[in-house]
């Protein structure tokens, strides 16, 4: 049995976090060894972060069949222990359009999301990935503050 106490299709991740939680135990049941983010991220994209304790990195990938998008563990959760990640519910009202169909319709129509991936991403996960294992809280948060814009 899988719980959230999430709302569901609200744009927190519910989806994730029960596909990693299936495709987690499924695997565990199975024995299956190796790597298993790029299964989890074919229920939901979000979900081979959720695979992972810590902090997580997605990669992109380049196979047209996905294969090679998975995660990888930066950090483990007890690297940073003293940071904590407040999240407030403010609506739980599912959102009018989905994750897939909207990264799919910013894919199709938007040409800043195409220079957002050449040449903002590469670097700020470099940036990100530096004030995490430096545990650098300003510029993690200023990081985050600026892609979220």
């Amino acid at each position: 049995c899988s719980e959230n106490n999430f709302p569901t299709a609200a744009g927190l991740a519910s989806s994730a976090a029960g596909y990693a939680c299936l495709v987690y135990a499924l695997a565990e049941l199975y024995k299956v060894e190796g790597d298993i983010t790029a299964i989890a991220r074919q229920g939901s994209g979000s979900a081979c972060r959720s695979i992972l304790g810590g902090f997580v990195h997605w990669h992109q990938g380049s196979a047209s069949d996905g294969s090679d998008s998975i995660a990888t563990q930066i950090v483990p959760e007890s690297h940073w222990s003293q940071l904590r990640i407040l999240i407030l519910v403010v609506s739980d009202k599912t959102k009018k359009i989905g994750s897939s169909l909207g990264m799919q319709k910013t894919a199709e129509t938007s040409e800043l999301l195409k220079h957002r991936i050449s040449h903002s991403v590469p670097r700020r996960i470099q940036e990100i990935t530096e004030a995490i294992v430096s545990k650098n809280f300003e510029k993690f948060a200023e990081l985050t503050m600026k892609d979220t814009n």
